[in-house]
């Protein structure tokens, strides 16, 4: 009697796709009658089997803003940075111009001009998006690198040189002199790996780098956003 209860619970079990290859019909052709038939019975009321699809490992707190649209290269716009350092005392001014789009090349030309209490220094470089990401041939505070990384997702790493970078959050939250902003895209840098301190910058969605910070065994460095304005 165990043994007829136990096989009938196997065939119970057996998947949609195992009856319909004609396995259940050869098991149940060798076995007694009764059995056989209810078996057949349970078998075909039993709810057809299903996988689920797979879950989404991303996390439904964070915003599908476009990854383009936290630093939007189409647009002329003038930031203004209040620039602190363990350099010097006081604050500086850092001011971010983007001139030209090329939508060819989908590049911006960027000036910027740090303001001394002497004579100002000027740098013009570049930005671009490709397929990795959008890049940067200098930056206020760090020089030459990847911004922002593509496809843009939540914990997602990328390495530059000795430097490891991670999207922190893309709904973080952050108060500077221009206001506060939310659902920015946070970036974490461990230089050297963290052996040389750390970095962390935002980006505000529709309109673009709003705080940096590194921490690092040579200096401490901050740029906050004070104003801006989209031409």
């Amino acid at each position: 009697m165990k043994k007829s209860l136990l096989f009938l619970s196997l065939v119970i079990s057996f998947s949609a796709a195992a009856r319909a290859a004609g396995v259940l019909d050869k098991v149940l052709s060798v076995t007694d009658g009764g059995l056989s038939a209810a078996a057949r019975a349970a078998a075909d009321a039993q709810q057809p089997f299903t996988v689920p699809p797979p879950v989404s490992i991303a996390d439904p707190r964070y915003s599908d803003t476009p990854a383009a649209d936290y630093l939007p290269l189409n647009k002329r716009a003038v930031f203004e940075y209040e620039y602190t350092s363990s350099e010097f005392t006081g604050s500086k001014v850092i001011r971010v111009e983007y001139m030209s789009y090329s939508e060819a090349d989908r590049t911006a030309q960027v000036n910027m001009v740090i303001f001394n209490r002497t004579k100002p220094r000027v740098v013009n470089y570049v930005m671009a998006a490709d397929a990795s990401g959008v890049r940067s041939s200098d930056s206020p505070l760090y020089g030459p690198r990847l911004e922002i990384p593509f496809p843009l997702q939540y914990n997602s790493v990328w390495n530059e040189g000795p430097d490891r970078s991670r999207v922190a959050a893309l709904n973080a939250k952050i108060t500077v002199p221009a206001g506060t902003y939310n659902g920015c895209l946070k970036v974490l840098t461990r230089l050297s790996d963290g052996d040389a301190g750390a970095a962390s910058r935002y980006y505000a969605p529709g309109v673009g780098l709003v705080y940096e910070q590194i921490n690092s065994e040579e200096k401490q460095e901050t740029i906050a956003l004070t104003s801006y304005e989209l031409k």
